[in-house]
């Protein structure tokens, strides 16, 4: 395998993260190289279908909010959601006031963002992946990329990125562990509806229910993506990645059932992970991590599209700051990540409280035993401005 290029930045994953990282370095540091790794060519689903308004200065911030208004996604106006009783109520946005949100493309999303960045100058490989790194004896890291159809390569990067959403496969081959809070699941299913009966309830829908949550949600070619989202073993256990037990469930509930009642399933029951969790550290020697790849949030916050975008616009400031010899940036970054991740928790805790119809179920008991745990928790410390990296924080796991 013979040496290909070397860069300044390599960016590990194309999702939010990782592209708002890349545009927000071409205009914060113009003279670093950049390659960005995505191991999809962008053509298949991609979950995540809500954008708060919340997200429009981030756009604006990197240079792509005309780009992304182009696209027409399909407006979204707030989360209708019954929550603590059975009555359904009106809010702009769970955790945020807002104006309008959006209801994503993903797929067409995430690819808009690669594309400015590459036109940008960012230096793209697509249906690529990382499958091994080692450090330089003269400093930086050595990659080891698999591409589709081609043989694998070598890149050297003198800072990496690790944007690999919730996996974080950079930092885990660095020895950085994860540490979840819970063990949220979502288990999906997608509705297409009676085309003589369109659907045109455009708002997100949040039903709690006795073992978990439901969740709703348009998608932009016209179908429905609904999820239970409980825990792993309490799934496991109703067999609800079954078609009939899920379905079941579904029709148990009131405002959900309500909205697929001129729909059919026509793909799922599929699972993909939603529990809380962060990095034991969020950056090292030479590297960070980025959006969901440094810490993953409840999909009840709708904010894991904007924080990946927000993380890699700080970020491009780090790795400035480290370019030129400074590693206060790395610190600060850090401590930013940390306490967005406590204040994280501290939101998820008011909004689980106000559901208390079920305080024998074993998802609720959870989630109000552990945040009793968590009020009595200190904030984890931050290193000290000298230190290079910062200690492990200490979070309580279920």
């Amino acid at each position: 395998m013979p040496d290909n290029k070397s860069y300044d930045v390599i960016i590990l994953g194309g999702g939010p993260a990782g592209t708002a990282t890349a545009l927000a370095l071409r205009a914060h540091a113009p003279n670093l190289s950049v390659s960005l790794i995505e191991q999809t060519n962008y053509d298949k689903l991609r979950i995540g279908e809500t954008l708060p308004p919340a997200a429009q200065p981030l756009l604006e911030r990197i240079g792509v909010w005309q780009k992304f208004l182009d696209e027409r996604h399909l407006p979204a106006y707030g989360t209708c959601a019954a929550w603590g009783s059975d009555r359904l109520y009106e809010n702009e946005f769970i955790y945020q006031t807002a104006k309008r949100g959006w209801h994503l493309d993903r797929r067409r999303f995430d690819e808009m963002l690669a594309r400015e960045a590459a036109a940008r100058g960012v230096e793209t490989r697509h249906n690529s992946k990382l499958i091994g790194s080692s450090v330089k004896p003269e400093g930086g890291y050595r990659l080891v990329i698999q591409q589709e159809q081609a043989r694998d390569s070598f890149i050297d990067g003198a800072f990496i990125i690790d944007a690999t959403g919730r996996r974080s496969i950079f930092a885990t081959q660095q020895g950085i562990e994860k540490v979840s809070v819970d063990r949220l699941l979502g288990v999906f299913g997608f509705f297409e509806f009676d085309p003589d009966k369109q659907f045109d309830k455009t708002y997100t829908l949040v039903e709690s229910c006795e073992e978990g949550w439901w969740y709703s949600a348009l998608l932009p070619d016209g179908k429905l993506a609904v999820a239970f989202m409980s825990d792993s073993d309490v799934i496991k256990s109703r067999r609800l990645t079954a078609a009939d037990a899920w379905l079941d469930r579904l029709a148990r509930t009131q405002h959900t059932k309500a909205r697929v009642t001129n729909a059919w399933l026509v793909n799922g029951p599929v699972t993909y992970p939603a529990s809380s969790q962060c990095l034991e550290r969020f950056s090292g020697n030479g590297w960070l991590a980025v959006g969901d790849a440094a810490s993953t949030f409840d999909p009840l916050s709708s904010a894991g599209i904007t924080k990946g975008l927000r993380s890699g616009v700080m970020a491009s400031y780090a790795i400035g700051d480290y370019f030129k010899g400074n590693p206060s940036g790395l610190l600060k970054y850090e401590a930013i990540l940390n306490r967005e991740f406590q204040n994280y928790l501290a939101t998820r805790t008011t909004f689980y409280r106000q559901e208390k119809r079920w305080p024998k179920s074993v998802f609720w008991q959870r989630r109000h035993d552990q945040f009793a745990e968590e009020a009595s928790e200190t904030t984890p410390n931050i290193a000290a401005p000298h230190s290079t990296r910062a200690e492990p924080r200490q979070v309580v796991a279920l």
